[in-house]
């Protein structure tokens, strides 16, 4: 089965299913497994290496033929970068934190979709004035990095009522059949998936940390700028990490002054325990929702049993009513 909406049709995909462009996860395989099977694959540039950028861009080219886009950090893109990836030409672009607006212009002249990503209504409102052909309202709960402010489903129910001539893709804590119907029964017109293809066959991720997740509650999570410290990112300070906690954020969270003054005592062993995917320090980004992720599989078996799930809820939407 299908499920279209405003968001499918415009992008010639199958199903309302958008695979969150995350960093070092979301890599040439996975961007094509998920566009072929139906959803939208978006290969997460993070800080744009080069090498590894234009290598996963070539994996996309030779094994997909259906529409699949790119996700930029919109305060670290540069014109390199862009230019790079628009010789390859993605179906749509995703802008996720920052002013976009010195990127809307170049966008539109390769003719690609714009899509924005928000943490509250003023910015969905700002980013519709500036051009978003599609707007993500991302909820506190989501894996990665955004904003403490909203969950996803209040946000996304306010930004639809403002704006409801726009196509809105909810995303944080959708990871099954259930959670897309219920942002779709809001409104909405597809979803960002970040945590469930984390755990994909095809996800970039270690299979250590794949694992970690699995045995992972969204209890153990925790929104946290430490990691970007540590790394010395310079991540705007409205914006933190969820992560699952470990040993590094039980010493440090909370302790970002201390730390920045100790980086030359700890730098070194951090760095080298992410080589080795040593859990007591590892970054495994990761929303609220792992606690409905309870094995690895394909990127088809995701979308298709979360396609059938969410077609059987909307078959049977009062089974639960007495």
């Amino acid at each position: 089965m299908t499920i279209k909406t405003k968001f499918t049709s415009a992008l010639g995909i199958q199903h309302p299913i958008l695979l969150a462009p995350m960093g070092n996860v979301a890599g040439g395989k996975l961007v094509a497994s998920v566009s072929n099977s139906g959803g939208l694959g978006m290969l997460g540039v993070g800080y744009g290496d080069h090498a590894w950028l234009k290598n996963e861009l070539e994996i996309i080219k030779h094994t997909t033929n259906k529409p699949w886009g790119v996700g930029f950090i919109t305060w670290s893109l540069t014109e390199e970068v862009f230019d790079l990836v628009m010789h390859y030409s993605p179906n749509a672009v995703m802008m996720s934190f920052g002013d976009m607006s010195p990127w809307v212009e170049k966008i539109k002249a390769h003719n690609i979709p714009l899509i924005c990503q928000v943490q509250s209504l003023a910015e969905a409102i700002e980013v519709k004035e500036k051009g978003a052909d599609f707007i993500v309202t991302q909820g506190s709960e989501a894996g990665g990095h955004g904003k403490s402010e909203r969950s996803t489903l209040s946000l996304t129910e306010e930004v639809i009522h403002h704006l409801p001539n726009t196509s809105i893709i909810a995303a944080g804590g959708i990871a099954d059949g259930k959670s897309l119907a219920a942002v779709l029964s809001l409104g909405a017109h597809g979803a960002s998936i970040g945590s469930r293809f984390y755990a994909s066959t095809e996800s970039l991720a270690n299979d250590k940390l794949k694992q970690k997740m699995l045995e992972s509650s969204g209890n153990d999570t925790l929104r946290t700028d430490v990691f970007d410290i540590v790394r010395e990112i310079p991540w705007p300070k409205e914006y933190s990490g969820r992560a699952i906690k470990n040993v590094f954020t039980s010493r440090w969270h909370g302790k970002g002054d201390e730390l920045t003054r100790q980086l030359d005592q700890h730098q070194d062993r951090f760095f080298s325990d992410q080589q080795s995917n040593n859990l007591e320090s590892a970054i495994i980004w990761a929303g609220e929702c792992i606690d409905s992720i309870n094995a690895i599989h394909d990127a088809k078996v995701i979308i298709d049993n979360m396609v059938t799930d969410t077609g059987a809820i909307f078959n049977n939407n009062n089974s639960n009513l007495s």
